[in-house]
């Protein structure tokens, strides 16, 4: 006959049954009160953390972004209309309009996310330079309008480079100062949330532990085979703890792929659009400023190797028809292909994802090829041409090309942003009704300990 382990036998000799029995009473009222404090300020960190993310931090990064592409397309709209004779510019004029709209609504945007003073001075900056540009831009106006060309084009070379030395750095900079606070959350969140569901496994266990070591003991002393509101309660302290764990872990999990994943393109596709208004720019300037072509020439094709730098002897349409068709293969690396576009390429992870990207590198190429023969016509003395070329928004124009490349750019965003999104939502509703849940399953944990241990307790009162 096996013989049952008596591990209270050490305990029983130190102490009576009331007093092992209200040890074990007390023991697990304490342990429910520990977990319940870990618990709820577990999920609170990690709610705390999703909000701070998806509603501060990222929101900031993003309207940087914008700020920089809209006060970059601004500049583009201003060296076209001074391309261009009155009446011709009415839709340059649109597109100025709409932008400087933007522009004014994402400073209140930036202004309203702030979170430190660092952001604060940044946006302050950039809303006081802003108006200084607007400020020249009028003045640039005003020369054409007197047929100034020369004092236009001066003055419009002061308003650029009030853009491209304080407005866009500082726009980038306000970049940056969020993007530190995101990355500095998501990793305190990470070892934080790994620890506190560590904790809570082991207070879980212990809680667990005592319970079955009071149903042992009631066994071993009373012989009560089994004590149902103890098993009751042995059941709904594993469940909660099982429960806050998955709750933890996979809100953790969700939260990752909304940053790592979702968030991580976005935000390339971000300072990919902004790089590329900024290019869109220097397209325009080489029109209107012939004194500093080359350098406008040579802008242009610096923030397009940032876009997509290419191996020797390849062209886009050459890294285009390497890509894996295959949306399986999730991942996408060339030697000697970098730049933003590569970037992107190696986080393909969502489903339509892959054929977007590829959509957007084949109007971008649509684009570059447009304008090479911008450069061309300009070159050989086609300049009213190549202005044309460079200024209209007609099928096979520039203009219309970029349209097309920003449209598939915001296509593939789009496809991200809705990740994003869902993921904040999912991962928040993991953590739903928590501070309900959590009081009602420790209190009936301890309110059913009570009612299993009462009858034995009686009998020694």
């Amino acid at each position: 006959m096996t013989s049952i382990p008596r591990p209270q036998q050490k305990l029983a000799k130190k102490f009576n049954t009331l007093q092992i029995l209200r040890g074990g009473w007390y023991s697990v009222w304490a342990v429910s009160l520990f977990l319940l404090v870990v618990s709820i300020l577990g999920i609170t960190h990690q709610r705390q953390a999703i909000k701070t993310i998806s509603k501060d931090a990222v929101p900031s990064i993003l309207a940087a972004q914008q700020l920089r592409d809209s006060f970059a397309d601004l500049d583009a709209s201003l060296a076209n209309e001074l391309l261009l004779k009155p009446g011709q510019d009415r839709q340059v004029l649109a597109d100025f309009e709409k932008n400087r709209k933007k522009i004014a609504d994402r400073l209140v945007a930036a202004a309203t996310t702030m979170t430190n003073s660092s952001e604060e001075k940044i946006v302050q900056s950039l809303q006081f330079n802003g108006s200084g540009y607007l400020l020249k831009l009028q003045e640039a106006r005003d020369a054409r309008n007197r047929k100034d060309s020369i004092k236009a084009v001066n003055i419009y070379r002061s308003a650029a480079n009030l853009v491209d030395q304080y407005i866009l750095p500082q726009a980038e900079q306000l970049d940056l100062v969020n993007s530190q606070e995101l990355e500095d959350i998501y990793g305190q969140q990470n070892f934080t949330n790994g620890g506190i569901a560590l904790l809570i496994a082991l207070l879980g266990l212990v809680q667990i532990g005592i319970l079955v070591s009071v149903q042992i003991f009631l066994y071993q002393r009373m012989r009560r085979i089994f004590n149902l509101p103890l098993i009751g309660a042995t059941a709904i302290s594993l469940i909660f703890t099982l429960y806050t764990i998955s709750a933890l872990v996979g809100a953790k999990s969700d939260l990752k792929v909304a940053k790592e994943d979702a968030f991580e393109s976005i935000h390339t596709l971000r300072q990919a659009r902004a790089l590329s208004y900024m290019a869109n720019a220097d397209k325009s300037r080489y029109l209107l400023d012939s004194a500093n072509a080359n350098l406008h020439d040579r802008a242009f094709k610096t923030k397009v190797a940032k876009l997509a730098n290419l191996p020797p002897g390849k062209s886009l349409v050459d890294i285009i028809k390497l890509i894996p068709l295959n949306e399986g293969d999730l991942s996408f690396k060339l030697a000697g292909f970098n730049g933003l576009y590569a970037k992107q390429l190696s986080n393909i992870t969502f489903d339509g994802e892959l054929a977007a990207t590829i959509e957007m590198l084949k109007s971008l190429d649509t684009y570059l090829q447009i304008d090479a023969q911008i450069r061309q016509l300009y070159r050989s003395g086609k300049v009213a041409e190549a202005i044309a070329l460079g200024t209209g928004y007609q099928q096979g124009q520039s203009n219309w090309a970029f349209e097309q490349y920003r449209n598939a750019n915001e296509k593939l965003r789009k496809i991200n942003e809705a990740v994003f999104a869902e993921k904040i939502i999912d991962a928040n509703q993991k953590l739903n009704y928590f501070e309900i849940i959590a009081p009602v399953a420790l209190g009936g944990v301890a309110v059913i300990t009570l009612f299993g241990l009462r009858p034995r307790l009686a009998e020694y009162l």
